[in-house]
């Protein structure tokens, strides 16, 4: 039985018209396209860690904005805080902001047209930027309510 499954085994083997065996190719084209794959998973990942983060960062400006526009009562720093807490709090639990502070955020309230405006710079660390020799993506959002 055993020499039965050998058999068949040394038969079902491809064989090349000049009689070499091809067992080896799979393992080798797997060989070559195993980096490429691991790869562009590594950027993928990369990728939706960057789009999360925006994403986060954008509801912080427009929920800045639209508190400070509400409530002129707000200081610039009361709006500042709101909006790290908002970060922070955002519940995301693919990418982790925890170095994020009121030094990210620019509030401007323009009297004058009646805007406020809410700026986010983030510089948000990659985990595989060494990839494209980079460490770092900086991200700004802005976000500009009418004052109530």
């Amino acid at each position: 039985m055993l020499l039965n499954r050998f058999a068949r085994w040394k038969r079902s083997r491809r064989r090349h018209q000049d009689g070499r065996e091809e067992s080896g190719q799979s393992l080798l084209e797997m060989a070559f396209a195993f980096p490429v794959l691991l790869l562009l998973l590594v950027a993928v990942v990369d990728f939706a860690r960057i789009i999360d983060a925006g994403i986060v960062l954008t509801n912080a400006a427009r929920e800045g904005a639209r508190y400070a526009s509400v409530d002129p009562a707000l200081s610039v720093s009361d709006i500042q805080q709101m909006v790290v807490n908002d970060v922070l709090g955002s519940g995301t639990n693919i990418i982790e902001m925890d170095d994020f502070a009121a030094a990210n955020v620019s509030v401007v309230i323009d009297n004058v047209s009646e805007e406020v405006t809410v700026t986010i710079a983030y510089n948000f660390q990659l985990w595989f930027g060494g990839i494209i020799d980079r460490e770092f993506i900086e991200l700004t959002r802005e976000a500009v309510m009418p004052m109530f």
